[in-house]
């Protein structure tokens, strides 16, 4: 059986093939195996029907679709993997304009939508139009009441990248973070030469973060131990944004013996 996840795991593999691959998938032969949500209704599995049974061209699939359901995840993807930015940049924002009606969509266009929202940040991020990213994150945080996981780590990246000291520092007050966003955030307060701050997310990731006291001194983890070589591996993740701070291990070095004074 397949369905949505695989599709995009699967397209990913095609890379340069994406039409090819796309072309193979949605067949009337690939439906009977697609495993479908429970919660479509009558339309919505009629949109994604139409994706696989129709004898047109892959795009005019999707503008079939979209007639039948504008929220069908498959003609979604299959209009972004082949349309031109500028075209798939004025659908999500289409798409955007209508967050004020999420309340009045069925339960699985709701997922879609923000499945589709999700789409869009990727979108403005390899296009490096990070302010727009974060204005929808925050929009996928509002409506899903969800500021963990993806969400969480994403709206991080994106604080760091244009070095949103304030916006991220509020942040840490509401979430419950991980290595990633610790590190990223005294980075971050560290460029703004915010040293206090800096030091008191230290003290917590300190606390709060299994091993996170071997920061400075990462060679004495041991490598056999999961734990250990998993916060190892997400300090290294972070080697760019650490790097931009030249002095930030002699930094957590020091936030680190006046962390063990007071322990």
């Amino acid at each position: 059986m397949s369905n949505f996840d695989s599709l995009l795991n699967d397209a990913q593999k095609a890379g340069k093939d994406i039409e090819a691959f796309l072309k193979m998938f949605f067949t009337t032969t690939q439906f009977n195996d697609y495993e479908l949500d429970d919660d479509l209704d009558v339309n919505e599995r009629k949109a994604v029907k139409t994706m696989f049974s129709s004898k047109k061209d892959l795009r005019e699939r999707t503008s079939q679709a979209f007639a039948i359901d504008p929220l069908c995840l498959e003609a979604f993807f299959v209009y972004y993997a082949l349309t031109e930015d500028v075209f798939v940049n004025y659908r999500f924002e289409n798409y955007y304009a209508q967050a004020d009606n999420y309340a009045d969509m069925t339960p699985h266009q709701q997922k879609a939508f923000i499945r589709i929202m999700d789409f869009y940040v990727d979108f403005l991020i390899d296009i490096h139009n990070f302010s727009a990213a974060i204005r929808v994150e925050r929009l996928i945080i509002r409506l899903s009441n969800s500021l963990k996981g993806r969400n969480l780590t994403r709206l991080a990246f994106l604080y760091n990248v244009l070095e949103k000291d304030e916006d991220f520092y509020r942040l840490y007050l509401e979430a419950e973070f991980t290595t990633y966003e610790y590190i990223l955030l005294i980075v971050t307060l560290l460029k703004h030469n915010d040293e206090y701050r800096a030091k008191e997310v230290a003290d917590d990731m300190f606390k709060h973060i299994p091993y996170a006291t071997y920061i400075d001194h990462l060679w004495d983890l041991d490598q056999n131990d999961e734990k250990q070589r998993a916060f190892y591996q997400s300090v290294e993740d972070c080697y760019q944004e650490t790097a931009a701070v030249p002095d930030f291990f002699s930094f957590m070095s020091r936030a680190r013996e006046a962390f063990e004074e007071k322990e």
